[in-house]
């Protein structure tokens, strides 16, 4: 639903800017004073991502273990959506919306804003015991959300009059958490997991414009670990007490996306 709410959000703002973009006088998608608009990551083809963590275990490690880590990969193969195993780390798969500006000819500056949340539920358990009693166990659907910022600087090299390869890179950082709540008679626990990842972004993409001020984009999506890291807080009626680690994810997709220029 998240996902499927941001790729709808991200293909409007393009499709509603092309209006605008038609009433333009600018026709070369790398000429100067030439703003972009768009719906990034849209349709992730094909995608792996190798995320490394720290095992945080509340209240600490067994006797006689240091430290332990935990890695995972996950390759997806699909037309419509990917994502890694740990939904946390979505904000790779994600759409995100992109602006961009030409400042010079051919070369651009801009970047990635990216938003992510959910509505949440909850789900409740009555149990009627013979002595009369009644037990209710009430537990929240996780919670998610994040907020990430990629700037980035690029290049459009002109191919011909329908094709452009532009040449994107920057850096990217996204702090994600997923909150769980449960009530089991007077006893209220929630926990919070988290994470935050800064990375180097290499976005090279085939621009394909069939027509005037709309565009396609076909290209890989390379985000390279720099630093990050990760908690979980737990709250039991009102004792806290919280854990962090370290924590580095690599991604690499094939993905679909659009555009609009003016």
């Amino acid at each position: 639903m998240n996902r499927a709410l941001i790729a709808a959000g991200a293909t409007l703002a393009v499709m509603t800017a092309a209006p605008l973009a038609l009433a333009q006088v600018k026709g070369e998608l790398g000429e100067q004073g030439t703003f972009i608009i768009s719906a990034d990551r849209l349709m992730p083809l094909l995608s792996f991502d190798d995320e490394s963590q720290d095992v945080l275990i509340p209240g600490g490690l067994p006797n006689g273990t240091n430290s332990e880590t935990q890695t995972n990969t996950a390759t997806n193969l699909s037309f419509l959506y990917g994502s890694p195993a740990n939904p946390v780390e979505e904000f790779y798969t994600f759409p995100r919306i992109g602006f961009d500006y030409v400042i010079v000819p051919n070369v651009t500056i801009g970047g990635n804003l990216i938003a992510v949340f959910s509505l949440g539920g909850s789900q409740t358990q009555e149990t009627d015991f013979a002595n009369g009693t009644t037990q209710k166990t009430s537990t929240s659907n996780p919670t998610v959300t994040g907020f990430g910022v990629a700037p980035r600087a690029g290049y459009i090299l002109p191919l011909n009059g329908m094709f452009s390869l532009w040449l994107r890179g920057g850096l990217s950082y996204f702090l994600g958490t997923v909150k769980t709540s449960n009530v089991n008679g007077n006893l209220n626990e929630t926990e919070t997991d988290s994470v935050n990842q800064l990375a180097l972004d290499l976005e090279p993409q085939l621009v394909f414009t069939p027509f005037p001020h709309i565009g396609f984009t076909a290209g890989l999506d390379v985000d390279i670990p720099l630093t990050g890291g990760h908690g979980v807080e737990d709250d039991n009626n009102g004792t806290s007490a919280s854990i962090s680690g370290h924590s580095s994810i690599f991604y690499l997709g094939g993905v679909l996306g659009m555009l609009t220029h003016f």
